[in-house]
């Protein structure tokens, strides 16, 4: 069979497929059509003549799609795609997350501002006046077992406290105290109680100082007595300053404790090196005199 022969059949075929195309699609038209005038005709609602074309726009969608693909794979030849570089990465995610730090930002800065704010000159002129009238008193002796709770509770009646502040004990005396069988509560040696009122301060201290502590008959600390002194011209600044310069030399005491130590065991290991290099030089002297290499030094009668 000539190759024209075969040419002219090709031909034909293609033809008749395009005109059984053309047939198929003038019918489909016709069917849609009728079915559209149908609709109409019965009286059907719109909600179901607009589903109807929303899936006809689906179905026509999903054939492009699936054409787009094809081509795709014909023009590039890869039988697969990369489904990470398309689903993986989206565009709006990032805007979204840059929208919502941005949103953010400005919360956290006003947060910020109400943290950080300074103190107006009326708040400062109101501390200045409020530490002028306060007055503090001086506890030398706290009974057994007294928290700073209680002292606040027993002296509030006799006027308004500010700040109660009470020393514990050194961990060593705690220490001798548990092992030869005491009580294993924390007590405090000594305290500073600040009053609003520098005159009830004042009058407490002179009123209280060597009188029982009262309270109910059977009570813990009813037999105890007060040990208060008033402090002149001394305020609550004054006592933070003093206990942080008292904290600041017991570092510098321990720094320097540490140090001196350090240079102690320095000096140790340093004669340690030293004998032990002069012991191996006089076992290594008494090796060769033994092997007849070096003569034994003579000995000194006068010195002995």
């Amino acid at each position: 069979m000539s190759t024209r022969a075969k040419a002219a059949d090709f031909m034909n075929l293609h033809e008749s497929e395009e005109s059984d195309a053309g047939s198929e699609s003038e019918a489909e038209q016709g069917r849609t059509s009728a079915i559209r005038s149908r609709q109409v005709y019965d009286g059907s609602s719109d909600s179901e003549a607009s589903d109807n074309e929303e899936e006809d726009a689906r179905e026509t969608v999903s054939d492009n799609q699936e054409e787009a693909a094809e081509e795709t794979k014909r023009g590039t030849g890869d039988d697969e795609v990369d489904e990470e570089s398309e689903d993986d990465y989206f565009v709006g995610d990032d805007d979204a997350d840059e929208a919502d730090s941005n949103e953010e930002k400005p919360a956290s800065k006003d947060t910020k501002k109400k943290a950080d704010r300074l103190l107006s000159e009326k708040d400062i002129e109101a501390a200045r006046v409020a530490e002028k009238r306060s007055g503090v008193i001086y506890m030398s002796r706290v009974p057994p077992f007294m928290k700073p709770a209680k002292v606040r509770h027993l002296l509030a009646k006799y006027g308004e406290i500010g700040r109660v502040y009470l020393a514990e004990e050194d961990n060593k005396r705690r220490t001798r105290r548990i092992k030869s069988g005491g009580n294993r509560k924390r007590q405090f040696v000594e305290g500073w109680i600040e009053f609003k009122n520098k005159k009830y301060a004042k009058a407490v201290a002179q009123m209280l100082n060597n009188t029982q502590v009262g309270g109910k008959k059977h009570g813990f600390y009813h037999d105890d007595l007060w040990n208060l002194k008033y402090l002149s011209k001394f305020k609550w600044r004054h006592l933070t300053e003093q206990l942080a310069n008292e904290k600041a030399s017991k570092a510098q005491r321990l720094e320097n404790e540490v140090s001196q130590s350090r240079r102690e065991l320095e000096a140790y290991l340093k004669t340690v090196d030293q004998s032990k290099k002069l012991s191996s030089i006089k076992a290594k002297r008494e090796a060769r005199i033994r092997k007849g290499e070096e003569v034994k030094p003579m000995e000194d009668l006068a010195r002995n």
